[in-house]
């Protein structure tokens, strides 16, 4: 056996992943097929690294088939992964904005002193023609001066 290679089970193990995962990253050519030492598959230690760059890129929230496209372009000044990863950093931005947004709702409603949740004026819809009398009692009951400004709806709820 050649002693640069490693095992499937030692290539899992350093990678933290199931070997199954790597049979199956084969099967996607995200890895190459490893070569087969005594009926076992054998991966050259560069693996490592390429396992290492499919988990940051699954961590950012790239499916698969993306992380594919991004390891294939890796020819000389081919900035294709640049440009992806600039696309999947503002989805991030809009993903943050839209939690702090729920946060801010989350917040809005948990102030409200409301007997439950239906009761909550919060958890109506607000249009140009509702009142909003009935938040500014909730509201009052509440100590705020007025918490209805619409922050409804929250955009990440898709309300």
């Amino acid at each position: 056996m050649d002693d640069a290679l490693l095992s499937i089970s030692e290539v899992a193990r350093r990678a933290g992943i199931a070997t199954s995962a790597l049979r199956y990253y084969e099967r996607c050519s995200l890895i190459p097929e490893g070569s087969k030492v005594a009926g076992r598959r054998h991966y050259p230690p560069t693996v490592l690294r390429r396992l290492s760059a499919i988990k940051i890129c699954q961590k950012i929230g790239f499916s698969l088939a993306e992380i594919s496209d991004l390891l294939r372009s890796t020819g000389v000044g081919d900035g294709m992964w640049r440009d992806v990863a600039t696309a999947r950093r503002a989805e991030v931005e809009r993903e943050i904005a839209d939690r702090n947004e729920l946060i801010q709702f989350i917040d809005q409603t948990l102030n409200c002193d409301c007997s439950t949740l239906c009761d909550c004026p919060h958890m109506k819809p607000h249009g140009p023609d509702d009142s909003c009398a009935s938040q500014d009692d909730c509201c009052s009951r509440a100590g705020q001066a007025r918490c209805c400004e619409p922050v409804w709806p929250p955009t990440a709820v898709g309300l």
